[in-house]
């Protein structure tokens, strides 16, 4: 007679992967529907705003108007990211070079208004630099790592984002000067909803998750480093694409050290 050995939570393992699985796909469906149809009600509080500033405003309530409009405007943007992050996991991604100082200049244009609107210094230091990625996937990673630095720095705070060469890669990162994370909330910094123990109402808690989602999706690996009362850095780390390099010695070369890292 033979030996039977029982592997405890054989069919049920194989049934909770199923579920898991079927539950993640159910997610991202909702995630995606859910960016696209929340941008509806978006695009008529952008019409009735441009509306309202066309008819002839005060010059202060144009400007509040502005600030409102720009708030939807990332709004909107916020929820392509939501949408295109839902469904990274099925979609072929294709990498190319990419010159990071337009990018992280773009980005940082998106924050700004914002940023002096909540009193928080944005800069931003100038690089030269290519990296081998998916510029709309890019854009989404550096976007909520800026906006999320921007978020917690708070008033008088400062955040400064740039790129420098660590080990043959390019580490882009987003430093700054808020009250930093406590160390039992890094590990699950990037889990969808976490708020690092916020309780102001800013945020979802989907940004950093949004990050990790699209991260993992292109091979660039992100991390955190974190003082509590002295900020915190956030950074992602990106491959160099061969064609770009002998170009970007040369600039560096000629480029002064403050540009080149932060």
């Amino acid at each position: 007679m033979g030996l039977m050995v029982a592997i405890p939570g054989g069919a049920s393992a194989g049934d909770a992967l199923l579920r898991a699985e079927a539950a993640r796909s159910a997610m991202a469906r909702l995630l995606a529907v859910a960016g696209h149809d929340l941008k509806q009600p978006l695009q008529v509080a952008l019409m009735a705003i441009e509306c309202a500033v066309s008819d002839g405003v005060a010059p202060r309530a144009a400007a509040r108007l502005d600030l409102a409009s720009d708030a939807l405007l990332r709004l909107g943007r916020e929820l392509d990211d939501l949408a295109r992050s839902s469904q990274v996991a099925d979609a072929p991604v294709r990498l190319v070079p990419v010159p990071l100082g337009p990018l992280l200049a773009a980005v940082a244009a998106e924050w700004q208004p914002y940023a002096e609107a909540v009193g928080v210094r944005l800069q931003v230091r100038p690089s030269a630099l290519w990296a081998s990625s998916e510029p709309a996937m890019l854009a989404t990673i550096l976007r909520n790592l800026v906006g999320n630095a921007v978020k917690y720095a708070g008033r008088g705070g400062r955040v400064v984002v740039g790129c420098r060469r660590r080990r043959g890669r390019i580490a882009v990162e987003v430093h700054d000067d808020g009250p930093g994370i406590a160390p039992e909330r890094l590990a699950g910094i990037f889990e969808a909803f976490d708020r690092a123990g916020r309780r102001d109402g800013t945020g979802l808690g989907l940004g950093l998750h949004i990050v990790r989602q699209t991260a993992q999706a292109l091979g660039h690996p992100v991390g955190v480093q974190s003082r509590c009362g002295r900020g915190s850095v956030f950074g992602v780390t990106l491959s160099r694409p061969f064609a770009h390099g002998l170009a970007e010695a040369d600039h560096d070369r000629q480029a002064p050290a403050s540009a080149r890292i932060i």
